[in-house]
């Protein structure tokens, strides 16, 4: 018998099968051994209820009669239980393929060809190339295949069926998840952080509030501007338990487990921040795998996800949820200066449509910061001017319209409720119309193009046109129209989104009355008031340097000019109107 913990003997040695060790990791082995392969996958696992065959303790057995009976030196035992014969990244078998490459294995037996596996590649490689190489008797007692007695001509048919099978095996279970799925079962394998499961019934979450707790408090922080890196490393200064040593300490096995409870990261924090489970909401297929034989997950596109709502209860409310996407799409990025703009990912040139950069060196103050327009720096779109204006105007521009737009909500509510029910729906369609108007126009060009290259193509082929001249005219063409290609996209999905826009009065006031008194920008007032700055060219032909910006809202949008003139209680009395001075309108030519 092989002991662990001592060298064995090196001679054949004849025990009864249940004294046959079972390697364990770091035990000493002789210089020449028999490896007794016993495997159980998940599926075989299922149906010992109704057919022990196949168990391992069957296998143990039936392998190591035979060893004792024919006297096959050292066996040992190198099992794998629960892991499917489609992929061969099993810890035994992997072992037991390093002795072989060693020289260390006489014997390889297996009961059957099936438990050695199921891809016929691979068996084929094992058995016909690596095992006659390494002069190692591989042995499948059940199908009657021993190599010393020479080739079997059914084995590679038995290695097909048994890839069949698997095959045949994978579809129904595939089958089977997807009738799971589309009934609204979870079908995640990890419950995400910030909920357990239910121990009264294992297909349901509940809040884990320790962890749910993290979990806003991430999405607070991004809400203040503060990326996936700095929220990361404020979690580790807080000593916040990170998803896997939570899950570890809630008694659910992880197959790596931390090196530290707090080992947050910026991808950790990233995942957290896009996933609508938080809003309350079951989300299934969102990855799939190419092949049964593939165990790498590839991410599904967002359209193919099927999402289940109000399943458990949620972490995060919608509003908070949906200006955290959108400020992940804007991502914020520190520059050489180490400060971050406000505006970045929000600001907008108002001609061509870019993002504004926002300018900022280290040698010089913040007040020289800038914002100008991408498009115009990098000559990728047809823009004029640069819209150039100072971060500090900019910063006094978009407080006064915010300051001028919450103290007019929050003094006359419903007054400015109706001023922006009457003039909603005119600019959704007048916005909606624009749009509409610039993806004809869009479209026509490329129509256009098409033309034109054929036409230079065939004074090409005709002479009149020189190679050289025809591939420099082409490639501009070209180039024009995969801008244009782009744009169509573009603003197909600006359309799309337009006309299921609804102004959302409720949701606006309720950010509103949040910020009553405001005195300074913060990211946080920004994210949950504005969704949109769009920056106009400077206007110097009255004599004065002046620059508009229009601030839209989220949930309303741009809003216009607030006309609205209050009367005095007294004069609503007398059925006469006060003068008052009327609010001006909330964005408009300001000097810069």
């Amino acid at each position: 018998m092989i002991q662990p913990t001592a060298a064995a003997p090196t001679g054949p040695v004849a025990v009864p099968y249940h004294r046959i060790p079972d390697y364990i990791k770091g035990m000493a082995l002789p210089d020449e051994i028999t490896v007794l392969y016993p495997r159980l996958s998940r599926d075989d696992r299922d149906k010992e209820k109704e057919d022990d065959s196949n168990s391992i303790v069957n296998q143990k057995k039936i392998l190591g009669k035979y060893a004792m009976e024919n006297h096959l030196p050292n066996p040992v035992f190198f099992t794998d239980d629960g892991i499917s014969g489609t992929t061969f990244e099993r810890p035994d078998f992997k072992v037991a393929i390093e002795l072989v490459g060693t020289g260390r294995v006489k014997n390889f037996v297996v009961k059957d060809m099936s438990r050695f596996g199921r891809d016929y590649i691979q068996v084929g490689l094992y058995t016909e190339v690596m095992f006659p190489e390494a002069n190692v008797r591989f042995i499948a007692l059940y199908d009657n295949v021993d190599s010393d007695k020479g080739a079997d001509d059914l084995t590679p048919f038995r290695n097909i069926m048994n890839e069949w099978y698997a095959r045949d095996t994978s579809k129904k279970v595939r089958a089977v998840f997807r009738a799971k799925g589309m009934a609204g079962e979870p079908m995640s394998t990890h419950v995400p952080y910030g909920y357990v499961r239910d121990p009264n019934d294992k297909k349901r979450w509940v809040v884990d509030e320790e962890s749910a707790e993290v979990v806003r408090q991430i999405f607070r922080w991004c809400m203040t501007g503060l990326g996936p890196g700095h929220i990361a490393t404020r979690l580790q200064e807080a000593r916040a338990d990170c998803p896997s040593y939570r899950a570890a300490k809630l008694g659910t096995p992880v197959s790596r487990p931390p090196e530290t409870p707090w080992a947050w990261r910026d991808t950790i924090v990233s995942d957290i921040l896009a996933r609508a489970e938080y809003l309350g909401h079951t989300v299934n297929f969102k990855t799939y795998r190419k092949s049964y034989k593939s165990k790498k997950a590839l991410k599904n596109d967002p359209s193919q996800h099927v999402i289940f709502e109000n399943t458990h209860e949620a972490i995060v409310d919608q509003d908070t949820f949906d200006r955290v996407q959108q400020i992940r799409a804007g991502k914020r990025r520190r520059n050489s200066s180490g400060r971050v703009g406000l505006f970045s990912g929000m600001a907008y040139c108002a001609d061509c449509g870019s993002k504004m950069h926002m300018s900022s060196n280290a040698n010089r103050p913040p007040e020289q910061d800038n914002y100008t327009c991408s498009g115009f720096r990098l000559k990728n779109r047809d823009c004029g001017s640069s819209h150039y204006i100072r971060r500090v105007i900019l910063d006094g521009l978009v407080l006064e319209q915010i300051q001028h737009v919450t103290s007019f909500a929050a003094r006359y509510e419903r007054e400015f409720v109706e001023l922006l029910k009457r003039d909603g729906a005119d600019k959704s369609r007048k916005e909606l119309l624009a749009s509409k108007r610039k993806l004809t126009q869009a479209e026509s060009r490329i129509a256009e193009l098409d033309n034109i290259v054929q036409r230079i193509y065939e004074d090409n082929i005709s002479g009149k046109l020189t190679d050289e001249r025809f591939m420099k005219l082409s490639r501009g063409y070209e180039a024009e129209q995969r801008e244009l290609t782009a744009q169509t996209a573009e603003l197909a999905g600006q359309i799309a989104a337009q006309e299921q826009k609804t102004l959302d009065l409720s949701r606006f006031l309720a950010q509103v009355r949040k910020h009553t008194c405001v005195e300074k920008l913060t990211p946080t007032l920004l994210n949950e008031l504005v969704e949109r700055i769009e920056i106009h060219v400077t206007d110097k032909s009255g004599g004065k340097r002046t620059q508009q910006i229009d601030v839209y809202f989220n949930f309303v949008g741009l809003i216009g000019k607030l006309d609205f003139a209050p009367q005095s209680p007294a004069a609503q009395a007398a059925g006469g109107a006060n003068p008052g001075n009327p609010p001006k309108p909330a964005a408009q030519a300001l000097q810069s």
